[in-house]
């Protein structure tokens, strides 16, 4: 894997290189005028996402819960006892942001904080009983909204997407300058 990223860093170092300078031949001029966003991967991924995440925010009010909440939720259904850093990873979301989101969701009693399972020193963040009775009642819902997205898909185009997005996911890590 390290030297798939090493070989795809030079890559990209060579293509922003190329994107630098100036169109040589009008073909490539043709190209870059030419750039449909309606064709455009990162348009139709944020275009679909951001659909989806409008969507199901409005169906999240009527259990007073916002979509980051909801996906701290669900996070914790799947596998508890997460430490504020794994859920980030998770939820895709930047930690002081999650930190706000689960004070909010501890005040509330949807959450609670033990011990983490692979450190006992380190605090852990786990749903309690009303955290989870509202995720399942929510899952449903969840669920609906995947069937509706994937309408016109078979089960396996269906995997077949989840898989070439997790792909698309983990190529962008060269583009993470941490």
């Amino acid at each position: 894997m390290a030297k798939r990223k090493t070989s795809a860093v030079v890559s990209l170092e060579q293509r922003r290189a190329r994107a630098e300078e100036s169109p040589e031949s009008p073909a490539v001029a043709d190209k870059i005028a030419n750039h449909d966003l309606e064709r455009a991967i990162p348009y139709l991924l944020a275009r679909a996402g951001t659909r989806m995440g409008q969507s199901f925010s409005r169906e999240l009010k009527q259990f007073s819960l916002s979509l980051t909440e909801w996906r701290v939720c669900v996070a914790l259904h799947h596998q508890a006892h997460q430490r504020l850093s794994e859920l980030a990873l998770h939820t895709s979301t930047e930690a002081s942001t999650l930190s706000r989101v689960v004070d909010g969701l501890l005040q509330r009693g949807v959450l609670v904080r033990d011990r983490s399972d692979a450190d006992a020193r380190a605090l852990a963040l786990s749903l309690t009983e009303a955290g989870r009775d509202l995720t399942l009642r929510i899952i449903p819902l969840a669920q609906l909204y995947e069937r509706v997205s994937l309408s016109g898909l078979s089960p396996a185009q269906a995997e077949s997407l989840r898989d070439m997005l997790r792909m698309v996911y983990d190529n962008l890590a060269v583009l993470d300058r941490e």
